[in-house]
């Protein structure tokens, strides 16, 4: 089922950003075409600051140079509003019941974006508990 959503607020899950930054079969397709609707339609796109170390592992995991990789991040850094972990954000996900730690890390991060339209993730499953409509990039509507 596709939403359409009113203010554009968006949160996205580091898997969605690792498949937008990396070759990945399928995923980056679904990703690339989520971000450029994104742009179209001037949705505001918002982040965990971890997210970033995730990205930069993953990046030169896959051999690419660490100059290569901070470029990457910086553009990444102009397409997304980056939200803080901070100790109430670890205390709320700890307690959370999420079976997994960063899932439940990203989803109170998630909540501090004003009127969250959505988190977008490839596996919203992960995301059961969540209060915020989820769902992956390829059934998310912008219109």
């Amino acid at each position: 089922m596709k939403k359409h959503i009113r203010n554009r607020n968006v949160f996205l899950d580091a898997n969605i950003i690792l498949d937008y930054m990396l070759p990945r079969k399928h995923h980056s397709m679904y990703a690339a075409s989520f971000f450029e609707q994104a742009q179209k339609f001037s949705a505001i796109l918002y982040v965990c600051s971890f997210t970033f170390a995730i990205v930069y592992h993953h990046l030169r995991k896959s051999k690419m140079p660490h100059n290569i990789a901070l470029t990457h991040l910086e553009k990444l850094l102009q397409k997304v509003v980056c939200l803080p972990v901070c100790d109430v954000t670890i205390q709320k996900a700890i307690k959370s019941g999420f079976r997994d730690f960063e899932d439940a890390l990203q989803y109170h991060c998630a909540l501090q974006v004003p009127e969250c339209d959505a988190i977008i993730t490839r596996n919203p499953i992960d995301f059961a508990l969540s209060s915020v409509f989820v769902t992956s990039p390829q059934k998310f509507s912008f219109q």
